[in-house]
């Protein structure tokens, strides 16, 4: 978190349907070509996937373990300026949590991202394996 900090990491948006999540352009995020760092994207699109199920953990009485077993990425377009990455797989999420509470078995489920400049154009896509498993509270 210290490093999301420094490049300026923000939360922008969750609700019931999408998470967004924005990084800025400039020194503390770019690479020596002068467009943003491929493991700077990679943050926020990892945020922007797993902040809903982390919030959806909160409001169990259960204990939610997660975390990513594996990820993708396609860079579409040099990234420059401020990058906004978006996940609206919030359903998609929240079942596989609801399933493994039920199971009580491990569910691993893939989660979108999608980062986009100021002007709307897919920059980068992000694909994050998630392993989620809902375990009773010790």
């Amino acid at each position: 978190m210290p490093a999301a900090w420094f490049a300026g990491l923000r939360l922008d948006n969750i609700d019931d349907h999408e998470c967004s999540t924005s990084l800025p352009g400039g020194w503390r995020t770019q690479n020596p070509f002068k467009t943003m760092y491929w493991a700077v994207q990679g943050m926020g699109a990892e945020l922007a996937t797993g902040a809903v199920p982390f919030a959806i953990s909160r409001s169990m009485s259960e204990k939610l373990r997660m975390f990513v077993v594996g990820t993708e990425a396609k860079f579409v377009k040099r990234a420059k300026g401020r990058i906004k990455f978006t996940c609206d797989e919030i359903m998609k999420a929240r079942d596989a949590i609801e399933e493994s509470m039920e199971t009580g078995e491990s569910i691993e489920i893939d989660l979108h991202s999608v980062g986009r400049d100021n002007s709307g154009e897919v920059v980068s896509e992000w694909i994050f394996r998630w392993n989620f498993l809902v375990i009773e509270r010790s």
